[in-house]
């Protein structure tokens, strides 16, 4: 049976024979978006699947599938952000928020345009975060920091970092890993707090040989 490239077109009187031969034409040439399995190949760019394993249309680019994201999923949401300023606590024992001043990606995550602490979520879902600080002590003294995330201002249990500094103009540089689930419209910021206030948050300028460093930085991925 030869492939019917146009509709077919009404003819005579009896239009329940016409409307079913448009119904067979209609199902026949309807695009249903194939499901991944696991095995196709990404090797040819713009191949469009539904992968049931994320709930997401992924295309092939560049070698791999990518979640074009959409709706409220999390997925193919992601944002990098980081501050050169130097942070310091005016009160020791005080909780005191990181600011994010310049931004290296965003797409649906983005720092807020009014107060600059405030990391904004656009869609719900999972997402995978990693921070990392450049610590500068000013004296000889051992002096203890916390920092730990909050998200729509309540603290999240068992996330703080801890650590001593204790020589005068020593470095280090914190990080850490995780994941948090948010609702659209949730935010999330990083705050730190000090025993003394001559440790601060505090990144290096640029040498002839190395780039600037910055205070902070964090990356963020919807995963689900």
């Amino acid at each position: 049976m030869a492939y019917q490239s146009q509709p077919p077109r009404p003819y005579g009187t009896n239009w329940y024979h016409w409307a079913t031969q448009l119904n067979t034409y209609l199902n026949r040439i309807r695009t249903q978006l194939q499901h991944r399995y696991g095995n196709e190949s990404a090797e040819t760019d713009g191949v469009f699947l539904y992968d049931p394993n994320i709930d997401q249309v992924v295309v092939s680019v560049n070698g791999v599938f990518r979640p074009l994201g959409f709706g409220s999923n999390a997925v193919g949401s992601y944002g990098a952000f980081y501050t050169n300023v130097e942070h310091d606590a005016g009160t020791i024992n005080t909780a005191t928020a990181i600011t994010w001043e310049g931004t290296g990606y965003s797409n649906g995550v983005a720092v807020d345009g009014t107060t600059t602490s405030r990391i904004n979520f656009t869609n719900a879902g999972t997402y995978a975060i990693d921070f990392s600080a450049e610590l500068h002590s000013e004296n000889s003294s051992a002096k203890k920091i916390w920092i730990w995330p909050r998200i729509n201002g309540t603290d999240v249990p068992n996330s703080t970092i801890v650590t001593t500094l204790t020589s005068n103009d020593d470095r280090i540089v914190v990080s850490r890993a995780g994941m948090f689930t948010v609702s659209a419209g949730d935010y999330l910021e990083a705050v730190f707090a000090v025993d003394d206030v001559d440790l601060d948050i505090h990144g290096t300028a640029a040498t002839a040989f190395a780039p600037a460093s910055p205070s902070a930085t964090i990356s963020i991925f919807g995963v689900a």
